[in-house]
């Protein structure tokens, strides 16, 4: 794969619950941090920055923060982060971060919900690959998890 195919990560996943149910479970954040597996506290709301720490068995204790960019509800949900390993002295000023959006649609049976993450390519060449390669894994566990979470079983 190359550099200039490092830049964004799509993927989707038909969850059988209607879309207020599954806007829900994104954007409350205590339903949130249930099923992305974070401690969290506050609320999201556009222009919010939320800390949070990974309770995942792949990353448990990782702090990391979003910060809130949109919220069109039903609709959209999308934040800005730092994927990858957090800078020694914590302080990310100056260091480009990606755009991680959530798309709801109406889809025969549910909600078809899209997440794509771009912005890989302002990252160093250093942490880009590694980032990507986590998190095209991470979408795909975390979309699995929202679905079981939110999801009626077929």
């Amino acid at each position: 794969m190359t550099a200039s195919e490092l830049s964004r990560i799509e993927k989707q996943v038909l969850i059988r619950a209607p879309r207020h149910k599954v806007w829900h479970a994104l954007t409350n954040l205590d339903e949130f941090a249930r099923w992305f597996l974070v401690e969290a506290h506050g609320a999201f709301a556009p222009g919010v920055r939320v800390e949070m720490v990974s309770r995942h068995p792949k990353g448990a204790g990782a702090k990391f923060s979003v910060t809130v960019e949109a919220m069109e509800p039903e609709r959209l949900f999308s934040w800005r982060w730092h994927p990858g390993s957090k800078p020694a002295d914590g302080d990310y000023t100056g260091q480009p971060g990606t755009l991680v959006e959530f798309r709801l649609e109406d889809a025969e049976g549910g909600t078809r919900v899209t997440v794509v993450e771009s912005g890989f390519e302002r990252l160093s060449l250093a942490g880009r690959a590694k980032a990507f390669a986590d998190n095209t894994e991470g979408w795909e566990i975390q979309l699995a998890a929202l679905n079981e979470y939110a999801g009626t079983p077929a």
